[in-house]
């Protein structure tokens, strides 16, 4: 049985705040702060999530199993809720691994596929733009970690 999506304000702080030192990014949807009316007082992304030409769209399935397609790369590590593209070998979803999110064999992309989460430390203002990228996208390698061309 799915688990509920999780709509409690206060228990997506928690998940936050609980998952900030980890590896990887729970499956909550980042516009619960990142749009506008939220109070939450984070960046408003809503421009972004609406332009598909400048940003993934979110919320759909990846094509593997009974889906697979030759125009995708098949995910290489599974664990539980989390089906990854395993970089290193270590069979872990690792922070610098596209994440795909979801259980009983379907795996959604959501934001914390290509963004590691950020949990409540602020960053710098010299950050670069791309810091919270799984992988830097030089030469479309982000993108390449799924789609083949």
């Amino acid at each position: 049985m799915p688990r509920p999506p999780i709509t409690s304000p206060a228990l997506f702080a928690f998940l936050l705040l609980a998952t900030a030192g980890s590896s990887h990014a729970q499956n909550v949807d980042c516009r619960s702060c990142h749009a506008t009316g939220t109070g939450a007082g984070a960046a408003d992304f809503s421009a972004i999530y609406a332009n598909v030409a400048a940003h993934h769209p979110v919320g759909i399935n990846y094509p593997f199993g009974l889906t697979a397609s030759e125009h995708f790369n098949l995910p290489s590590g599974q664990s539980v809720g989390i089906t990854f593209f395993d970089r290193n070998g270590n069979g872990q979803p690792d922070s610098d691994e596209i994440q795909l999110y979801g259980e009983y064999g379907a795996a959604s992309i959501t934001c914390a596929t290509c963004h590691k989460e950020h949990g409540t430390r602020m960053l710098p203002a010299n950050a670069p733009r791309d810091v919270y990228l799984r992988v830097r996208n030089i030469g479309s390698a982000l993108c390449l970690t799924c789609h083949i061309p």
